[in-house]
């Protein structure tokens, strides 16, 4: 019985090293190639599609700022709408308030997107596959 608990004991304890000097369980190098390999792949499968998403979303938006033209409806990036007056090389011009000809300076980059009639901006239904005759 108490050799039994001796045996035990003995594969339970933790192993220092080999008869050569190596640690039990493989290369030191094992755990830094492993590390490296980690990385690779988180940069494979996450890092580069989103450095590809956020290089296409900006190229997006300078393609919607080079052609905004008169009678666009925007949305700024504070939040307002409006109707582009006019447009310049980096001012655009927006009327807020038909009534009141209500009409507002700013830069080109305070643009947020262009909106269709009931708000949503244009183009986003291509993008999520929708039809426009759906969403009545």
């Amino acid at each position: 019985m108490v050799t039994t608990y001796t045996l035990i004991a003995e594969e339970a304890a933790p192993q220092t090293t080999q008869g050569d000097g190596q640690q039990p369980g493989g290369s030191p190098y094992g755990l830094l190639v492993m590390m490296v390999v980690i990385f690779g792949v988180f940069y494979l499968l996450l890092i580069r599609p989103q450095r590809k998403k956020e290089k296409q979303r900006q190229q997006d938006r300078e393609t919607m700022l080079k052609n905004l033209k008169k009678s666009d409806h925007v949305m700024t990036i504070g939040g307002i709408h409006g109707v582009v007056a006019s447009v310049t090389e980096d001012e655009v011009v927006i009327k807020v308030d038909e009534k009141n000809d209500t009409r507002l300076r700013m830069g080109r980059d305070a643009i947020s997107r262009v909106v269709t009639e009931d708000g949503q901006s244009a183009g986003e239904g291509e993008k999520l596959g929708e039809l426009p005759e759906a969403k009545k």
